[in-house]
């Protein structure tokens, strides 16, 4: 997800960089931006969305402060606050939002795994992962597995197939995933179907099935973000 997620940060720099000076050169706006600027601002709006996403509070509001220091002049109040004014500003309200929402922006949860990722054991024969922000891990130890549902969005999602054993000759995956990566790990013997449709999104297989197993069919669709099947 992390590589992907940096191209597409990058993509929509360059582009809002390509507008931001079609517009400066249009004289659409009532000041000059000049390239430099214009560079900045892609820069500074780009890392911005990256904290939103990351759920870093200190990079969103220092991405704002800069960017505030960057038209402090354009918008006339370059001469009521200066850079290192805005610069303490945007610490006390970085700390005090941190303060505020830390625990809830970002939880720290420990089950059997390491603090910020759910490590989850699992033995329902149709499991059904619904799943936002953070990584999880899923062991399943099913004996008549069916079907896997996945709904994720922001957050990895990992599941250890492994220790399973299937009800039939298939198991169903049915995936709505979004900004997030989701990984499978099966046993050397099963199969790989692919029917999932995904944008922005590689899907990969780590080695080679030896055959003789049931078929994992992956089904549904996966947005920005990778699927990757390990062998193991």
């Amino acid at each position: 997800m992390k590589r992907n997620f940096s191209r597409i940060l990058l993509g929509v720099g360059f582009i809002a960089a390509a507008v931001l000076l079609v517009v400066d050169q249009l004289q659409l706006f009532d000041f000059q931006i000049g390239v430099t600027t214009i560079i900045f601002t892609a820069i500074f709006v780009a890392l911005f969305i990256k904290g939103l996403f990351d759920r870093s509070i200190y990079l969103s509001v220092f991405s704002i402060a800069f960017l505030a220091i960057l038209y402090a002049k354009k918008l006339h109040f370059a001469s009521m606050l200066s850079p290192m004014m805005i610069l303490f500003v945007a610490l006390l309200v970085s700390i005090g939002l941190s303060l505020l929402f830390t625990k809830s922006i970002k939880p720290k949860v420990l089950i059997n795994g390491d603090v910020g990722e759910t490590t989850i054991d699992e033995n329902s024969d149709n499991i059904v992962i619904d799943h936002k922000m953070g990584d999880t891990s899923r062991y399943v130890h099913s004996q008549h597995l069916k079907s896997i549902t996945i709904n994720a969005s922001m957050g990895d999602v990992n599941v250890y197939l492994d220790d399973a054993q299937a009800a039939g000759d298939r198991v169903n995956v049915n995936m709505n995933a979004s900004m997030g990566d989701v990984n499978f790990f099966i046993p050397l013997s099963w199969q790989v179907e692919n029917h999932l449709n995904a944008t922005w999104g590689d899907i990969t297989v780590k080695g080679k099935s030896n055959g003789g197993g049931p078929t994992l069919v992956l089904q549904g669709k996966d947005n920005m973000g990778d699927v990757t099947i390990n062998y193991i």
